[in-house]
């Protein structure tokens, strides 16, 4: 429910009170392609999307999404994500 104090609502004021939309963009073969290349694709983003958001806990992007710890670990080299390396480029781009 969206609020407004005396204000008109615009579209910009919706847009800015919802959350981002994940992109789901179609040079990541989301669009086309087998189905198990687009769940895979749709895993890998999900997975790094999480553990981006945990700063890279494992025991609570494990959590959030419904997985083991260690089942996480093996789905992640099973989607060949290199998990050190995606937190070392975090850590550059944050730093």
């Amino acid at each position: 429910m969206l609020l407004a104090t005396g204000e008109p609502v615009t579209l910009e004021s919706v847009r800015s009170a919802l959350p981002a939309a994940p992109d789901i963009s179609p040079a990541l073969g989301m669009g086309s392609g087998p189905l198990a290349n687009r769940v895979a694709n749709f895993e890998r983003e999900t997975i790094l999307a999480e553990l981006k958001r945990s700063s890279y806990h494992m025991t609570n992007a494990a959590k959030a999404l419904g997985l083991e710890r260690s089942h996480l670990y093996k789905k992640a080299e099973q989607l060949g994500i290199d998990i050190q390396r995606h937190r070392r480029e975090d850590e550059a781009d944050a730093g």
